[in-house]
């Protein structure tokens, strides 16, 4: 009998279940309610049904379903767009009171999607908040690109940016953000920016020459190391770049190349310097092997 029952309820027309729900709603059995609902969206997805789910799952903090039932919302109904914008906007002061992130950015990028002219900068500061670099890369990563997106102006949207490089660096993906640092620096809207762009390009080239040169590809190893001192002239980074150079051109038999690169990495190097006394090692040690350096 029980099973039949159930069979019964699930065999119910979408009305059925939109009365359902509605009773339940009403009875603030919003998690029955969006049982309900869902059942009936299944038989006949309608605007209606869309907008009471939504608001369904809002109550229940279920926030990405929530989402998804707002921009369903206006699949369903374009000119109900306006409501499917206020449901979202309701969904994001929601994730920013639960400090839910994934809810927020899910809430923002719905809002985008209907309404992409839409003014998000309020949401740009709270999405980026606690993002910090002591924080998750990996998060970091996901959140700030819709972040900047929603950034009030170009500046806000610049730093926004360079937090998402530097977090793509702090999670070992520095051939994702070199674009990103090359194009704030050549940018120039903002000079503290375009500081923070070049010393973070740099060094995501001295990362890659690194990685490369783990991996055992010189070639690669080389052009990263070539390109970080180009950037990083006259810099610690810049004679880092150098000894690594140094490294790859001593594999390759380029003695008088390799002793260079060496010399260029003490240069300027103060007492104590780890990448100074590192070249100065290996210098030593080209030299006492006899091996002819120009």
């Amino acid at each position: 009998m029980a099973a039949g029952l159930v069979v019964a309820a699930c065999g119910g027309s979408a009305a059925d279940h939109e009365t359902l729900g509605d009773r339940d709603y009403v009875g603030r059995q919003f998690s029955d309610a969006l049982v309900e609902y869902r059942i009936a969206i299944k038989q006949h997805p309608t605007a209606r049904l869309r907008s009471k789910a939504g608001a369904a799952a809002l109550h229940v903090g279920d926030l990405g379903e929530a989402v998804s039932q707002y921009v369903a919302l206006v699949t369903e109904a374009g000119d109900r767009r306006g409501e499917a914008e206020d449901g979202l906007e309701r969904v994001a002061r929601a994730a920013i009171e639960a400090n839910d992130r994934a809810g927020l950015t899910g809430a923002i990028a719905g809002l985008r999607q209907i309404n992409a002219t839409r003014p998000l900068g309020a949401y740009a500061g709270q999405l980026a908040r606690g993002v910090s670099e002591n924080g998750s890369p990996t998060d970091a990563a996901a959140l700030l690109p819709v972040a900047a997106a929603a950034a009030p102006d170009a500046r806000q949207e610049d730093s926004l940016i360079l937090q998402y490089a530097r977090a793509l660096t702090r999670a070992g993906r520095c051939e994702d953000g070199l674009p990103i640092f090359e194009g704030l620096a050549r940018r120039q809207r903002d000079a503290g920016v375009a500081r923070s762009a070049e010393q973070g390009l740099v060094q995501c080239e001295l990362a890659v020459g690194r990685q490369a040169l783990e991996r055992g590809q010189p070639q690669q190893a080389e052009e990263g190391f070539r390109r970080a001192v180009a950037d990083g002239v006259d810099t610690p980074l810049g004679r880092a770049a150098y000894l690594g150079l140094g490294d790859v051109l001593l594999a390759k038999r380029d003695f008088s190349g390799a002793a260079d690169a060496y010399l260029r990495a003490i240069q300027g190097a103060p007492p104590g310097d780890s990448v100074g006394e590192q070249a100065r090692q290996k210098l030593g040690t080209l030299s006492n092997a006899g091996t002819p350096i120009r």
